[in-house]
């Protein structure tokens, strides 16, 4: 059963501790996760390490706290947003949500296209990708993937949860062997000592894409609902996704300085794992195992899609949502064509999603736990409405204060991401981003009060 936007009973919740971990980490060890530390490589191991083991847990803190507020109330990340947002408001957040997941399969789909045009090569010797001629082979493999990741979706979420075990059994054996080959041709010492050529970008930057990149994971409450414990939804969720995307960006930085060693030559447009296992020769496995790892990937994230849509429209038919986003992703998985290269996709893609989720994200961390302190109804969550379409929630159809601090905060990153980047270069977009949202938020609601405080008090 697909529930959509309905309230999920603990005795229905089949997630266990195992499952949450297993499902996060085979999410963290994705394609995108390979390429953004191939990418960081350019400013050298120690940059990757102290990111993967430091940076990457802190920031996933206030993630792990959304998945708490899915699992308390067994509610969707829509409406787990309500009290931020509004009833009526949380359905942009619905849109948000669908907008920024939709786009990630077209990132990982064309990863995994490139290394079925090895296998294509191998079988039908048409050209392997980067060859003369191979846009259609490339073509086909994006096909290929998007109908058998469309496929899946449609099923729903029991398929996804015994896909992700497989999918984490498949990435472990490939970046363990990939870091093999690697460490069996050169010591460690001299990875972790190469220098590369200057980098393109400042820590900075990649501390913005990181979050649009971590915080991106906006199906996290369509999953923690699942669960049958808080340290499952929690704990559960930020061991795996931590475990998962850390370790994948160290494989991909290894691999990107081990090919540079190799080939003398560094580009990040080759930093992806079907470029890498390609220079390494790993071999025919090696490429399947990336194509069924990208489709475990793209599955959680095209469900997150559908039930961000669900929320939008309230409906409480969410198999055609589904349906509908399986073949939403097959045009969608053709867009990094249309750029002058793969990068400039996925840094576009990762500073728009980041734009969003970071003061969203903000605004309802700081909007239940502070300003509400947990106290929120599942009546008021789960309310419907009346004859006139307006809400019997007392947490209101709008939360004013809510969206002004986000629009705020949404246009502090912009402007810096994109305006005043000298700016962005010693202070990031993000925290300047984080702060505004908070602040105007604690402002705006120490003038005005609580929203609909004193109904949810009357009623508590």
């Amino acid at each position: 059963m697909e529930y959509g936007t309905a309230r999920i009973p603990h005795d229905k919740r089949e997630y266990g501790f195992v499952d949450t971990v297993f499902t996060w980490f085979g999410s963290g060890v994705n394609t995108g996760s390979w390429v953004f530390g191939g990418m960081a490589a350019a400013l050298g191991m120690s940059f990757v390490w102290w990111y993967s083991a430091v940076y990457l847990p802190l920031m996933m803190i206030p993630w792990a706290m959304v998945a708490w507020i899915g699992w308390k109330h067994g509610a969707s990340t829509v409406t787990s947003s309500i009290p931020a947002l509004g009833v009526k408001g949380a359905r942009f957040m619905g849109v948000g949500e669908f907008l920024g997941l939709i786009g990630w399969p077209s990132i990982n789909t064309f990863i995994a296209a490139i290394s079925l045009t090895h296998v294509f090569h191998a079988m039908f010797d048409w050209p392997a990708y980067g060859s003369p001629g191979s846009t259609w082979p490339l073509v086909a493999g994006i096909l290929v993937t998007a109908l058998l990741q469309g496929l899946i979706v449609c099923i729903g979420h029991s398929a996804i949860k015994y896909l992700e075990w497989l999918a984490v059994v498949l990435l472990l054996v490939l970046g363990i062997w990939e870091t093999k080959v690697v460490l069996e041709h050169w010591d460690y010492d001299k990875i972790a000592n190469f220098t590369l050529p200057a980098a393109q970008h400042s820590p900075a930057f990649y501390v913005d894409l990181a979050f649009g990149f971590c915080w991106g994971w906006a199906q996290i409450c369509d999953f923690s609902r699942f669960s049958k414990s808080s340290a499952s939804a929690t704990v559960g969720s930020w061991i795996g996704v931590n475990l998962g995307q850390g370790w994948f960006m160290l494989v991909g930085a290894i691999g990107v300085i081990g090919v540079v060693l190799e080939t003398g030559v560094f580009d990040p447009n080759n930093a992806d794992p079907s470029s890498t296992i390609a220079s390494l020769g790993l071999g025919m496995v090696a490429f399947l195992v990336v194509f069924f790892a990208t489709v475990s990937t793209n599955v959680t994230v095209l469900y997150g899609a559908g039930m961000g849509l669900v929320g939008a429209a309230r409906t409480s038919n969410p198999r055609k949502f589904l349906y509908f986003i399986a073949i939403l992703q097959l045009v969608m998985c053709f867009l990094p064509l249309v750029f002058d290269s793969f990068i400039h996709y996925f840094e576009f893609f990762l500073g728009i999603v980041g734009g969003v989720f970071i003061p969203l994200w903000t605004l309802v961390v700081l909007d239940y736990f502070v300003v509400r302190r947990a106290r929120v109804r599942d009546e008021d969550l789960f309310a419907g409405e009346d004859r006139l379409g307006r809400t019997l929630s007392a947490l209101g159809d709008w939360n004013i204060c809510g969206w002004v601090a986000m629009i705020a905060g949404l246009a502090v990153f912009y402007l810096l991401h994109y305006g005043f980047k000298e700016i962005a270069i010693v202070t990031t977009a993000s925290l300047p981003a984080i702060a505004i949202t908070a602040v105007t938020y604690l402002l705006l609601v120490a003038v005005k009060g609580v929203p609909a405080q004193p109904r949810v008090m009357k009623r508590a």
